[in-house]
């Protein structure tokens, strides 16, 4: 069968020695703290063989919703490259070629680190040729996430992002008003974050929650528009400012995740909410946008101890 072709690249810096970050790659047994896919289904068995760092060293998994399939190392330099065979059975059947390139370089400190580069070369069946761009960014958008836990795992010995999966929930209506931005998914943070200052500094009465909407999110392009929001059950009184957006959410149905751990992990939370609603088949209510709303405050707690519900509204 024709098959069309995509690839993957994503880098990023570890302050720590070549020779731990090359060992730790080329353990299946660590993978697991890190793993981008295993965060949406911790309880996904997986069988590991032979020894690591070997030739032949492999894992298998099988989850009920991240689907199945097996990785093999095929190929070392020591210190500088990993190469694995990685095999999909479940949903559906591919073969692809991925790799782990290291290079050695200094932290702003002089002490030693290492730039790590994850690539993929993947397939798709030629009827999904259009899927080509969304893989891309969607497999582009895994790989980052687990560079950044593996960062933080080889740094500092944990990964502080977990989620849990409550299903499908009711919730009540609100009224909203906020500041709409409009920016690349780079970009989020920075402007977001000032919004919400702006926000807690109006004139406006102590809202009932605080949240974001988010009107449209593009992997493929990484255009973003979002409303940084504070809401009310009942409809405000208050002079809403001219430069505020506002609107009123009915009722409804959601798929809920709660992410907890810092907004700078918050893509774990989105592609597992993803990811079950894709495995449950569930359809998105076609007028009520996604938004997450935040249950306590980077003020009040550290970073690995936020809480933030994601929802996902339902037809």
């Amino acid at each position: 069968m024709f098959s069309i072709s995509f690839n993957v690249e994503q880098t990023i810096t570890i302050n720590k020695p070549v020779a731990e970050v090359y060992t730790c790659l080329g353990d299946f047994n660590q993978w697991r703290v890190w793993s981008p896919w295993i965060i949406q289904e911790p309880e996904c068995p997986v069988k590991i063989t032979n020894d690591p760092v070997t030739l032949g060293h492999q894992q298998e998994w099988n989850g009920t919703r991240i689907g199945s399939g097996r990785m093999t190392l095929i190929e070392k330099t020591d210190d500088a490259r990993l190469a694995y065979d990685l095999e999909f059975l479940a949903p559906w059947k591919s073969q692809s070629k991925t790799q782990f390139e290291f290079q050695a370089t200094k932290d702003e400190n002089g002490n030693d680190a290492t730039h790590v580069t994850w690539l993929m070369q993947g397939t798709l069946p030629f009827f999904l040729f259009f899927m080509k761009k969304m893989m891309t960014a969607f497999v582009g958008s895994d790989y980052s996430r687990g560079l950044k836990m593996l960062k933080e795992y080889m740094e500092t010995g944990r990964v502080t992002s977990t989620v849990d999966i409550s299903g499908i929930t009711q919730q009540g209506d609100f009224h909203y008003v906020g500041y709409r931005v409009e920016c690349k998914q780079a970009e989020i943070g920075e402007r977001v974050g000032p919004m919400f200052e702006k926000l807690m500094n109006a004139d406006v009465p102590q809202p009932d929650m605080v949240l974001t909407i988010v009107n449209k999110f593009d992997m493929v392009t990484q255009d973003s528009d979002m409303i940084a929001a504070i809401a009310y059950k009942q409809k405000p009184t208050f002079d809403i400012p001219s430069d505020m957006v506002a609107g009123y959410v009915p009722s409804h149905q959601a798929l809920e995740v709660i992410h907890n751990g810092g907004y700078d992990y918050m893509a774990n939370g989105w592609s597992t909410l993803i990811n079950n609603l894709q495995f449950n088949k569930l359809k998105a209510h076609k007028k009520i946008k996604e938004y997450e709303v935040y249950l306590n405050s980077p003020q009040d707690v550290p970073p690995e101890e936020l809480k933030t519900a994601i929802y996902a509204p339902l037809r």
